[in-house]
């Protein structure tokens, strides 16, 4: 009877520091704000930077930067149909003279 009590008091203490450990990672890990962007290099190919992020109220997009002529393709998603549409290009240079 009292191994019982040891093996369910030890499995208890275990449980409890499992709940602390996983409060613990969740309070500590970063907080993403809504509308941050992640941006990263296409593997290979270092003149092209792709960025997803808000297009329009509940659109997202992926941003293409083309770093050696400075040009910015824009892609929208579409949740229903889940297709990648072209929208439209800019000219970083021009843009922000």
């Amino acid at each position: 009877m009292k191994i019982k009590v040891a093996i369910i008091a030890l499995l208890l203490v275990v449980n409890i520091g499992l709940l602390a450990a996983v409060i613990l990672s969740v309070v500590s890990s970063p907080v993403v704000l809504a509308g941050t962007a992640y941006a990263q290099a296409m593997p290979g190919s270092p003149k092209y930077l792709m960025v997803t992020g808000r297009f329009r109220e509940n659109d997202q997009a992926l941003y293409v930067v083309n770093l050696e002529r400075r040009m910015v393709a824009v892609f929208t998603f579409d949740q229903g149909t889940k297709k990648l549409t072209y929208n439209d290009r800019a000219s970083l240079a021009a843009d922000f003279q």
